[in-house]
């Protein structure tokens, strides 16, 4: 049931862009491509498998995230130590989510929580505060299913040392799927 969903908005993405044009459209790598909505802000965001023929909608054009991701996705006490762990309980994008490029099956996902004081400011810099930015990320698989939980990756070790993480578990949720086929039991 779940594939057929996800089946069904992938025709239908495909149809609806060809029709009105209203995403941005960019290759991700791995066959994969995000959409991401024009008119609401660039808030919407779907993230589509060419080779499978399937699309997950992470975000909807609002800004509320989709049941795709789910409570248990996200590593609270992490988000709490930065301070705006309420933005994140929310489950609404104001600012940035996006997906970087995918590398062997696995991509980072990364949502801005609260923008640095520049976003404050008008031409002349004033209204600037010192607010830093904050942001926390994930890493995801093809089927946009959490491989690392959203925490905050601050720094670019941090982000290869997790990363590692998700291709382990991608590894072994690949192997557990041979498994269960072997077991004669469906994937």
């Amino acid at each position: 049931m779940e594939k057929k969903i996800f089946e069904d908005n992938y025709t239908w993405l495909l149809d609806y862009q060809e029709r009105s044009g209203e995403f941005f459209v960019g290759d991700i790598g791995c066959g994969m491509v995000r959409y991401r909505s024009r008119p609401w802000g660039n808030k919407g965001l779907i993230v589509a498998d060419k080779e499978n023929r399937l699309a997950y909608m992470l975000v909807m054009p609002d800004g509320e995230l989709t049941p795709l991701l789910r409570e248990e996705d996200f590593d609270w006490p992490a988000i709490e130590t930065t301070g705006h762990a309420y933005e994140a309980r929310c489950r609404k994008v104001d600012y940035r989510f996006d997906i970087d490029r995918y590398a062997d099956g696995v991509a980072l996902v990364t949502w801005m929580l609260h923008p640095d004081g520049s976003y404050y400011a008008d031409e002349d810099g004033f209204g600037r505060t010192d607010d830093e930015e904050v942001n926390i990320s994930a890493f995801i698989d093809r089927r946009c299913r959490v491989l690392v939980k959203f925490q905050p990756m601050d720094s670019h070790e941090r982000k290869e040392e997790l990363r590692k993480v998700a291709l382990q578990r991608l590894e072994k949720q690949e192997t557990n799927k041979l498994t269960d086929r072997d077991n004669g039991e469906c994937s």
